[in-house]
């Protein structure tokens, strides 16, 4: 199982050195770097009918345990191109709201990781937070997932 330890770290700017700062991970939450794609489906049928197969979305992806159900950002999946596959009700501290559903497919560059493929992930406004997807509970069944608060490192296995 490829495993990825991330450290938080900041620039010290008295000696340009990087030092682990745990409260990073607290303010920002459990990153880690992702690209979206499309789904494979979508790739092969692009690249049958000679169409160009988008190229993926690169940013940061929020692991969160608190989700139940994995988000990326809606703008971004539509100018992929991929269609949804269905709506569903989504509940949320504020309230409640139908949300398009959308297979998708994240790759995590500069790792070991497979990919990781989500077929019903929901679009969601999440760049306003810094972020292009959330990794909800329902992607994380095959995931070992380690949250070292102290030493401000996460673990990520799948």
């Amino acid at each position: 199982m490829p495993i990825v330890n991330k450290i938080f770290f900041v620039e010290n700017p008295s000696t340009g050195q990087r030092q682990i700062h745990s409260g990073l991970l607290a303010a920002i939450g459990p990153r880690i770097d992702v690209e979206v794609h499309v789904p494979d489906a979508l790739a092969s049928l692009l690249t049958q009918q000679g169409k160009p197969v988008p190229n993926p979305v690169t940013g940061e992806a929020l692991i969160d345990t608190g989700a139940s159900i994995t988000a990326v950002d809606d703008s971004i999946i539509q100018s992929l191109g991929v269609q949804p596959v269905g709506i569903t009700q989504v509940h949320t501290p504020s309230g409640s709201a139908p949300q398009n559903k959308y297979p998708v497919k994240f790759v995590f560059p500069r790792t070991p990781l497979p990919p990781l493929v989500a077929s019903q992930a929901i679009g969601s406004v999440l760049q306003s937070m810094g972020i292009v997807a959330l990794i909800g509970r329902d992607s994380l069944n095959g995931v070992v997932f380690v949250y070292n608060g102290p030493a401000g490192i996460i673990t990520f296995a799948l």
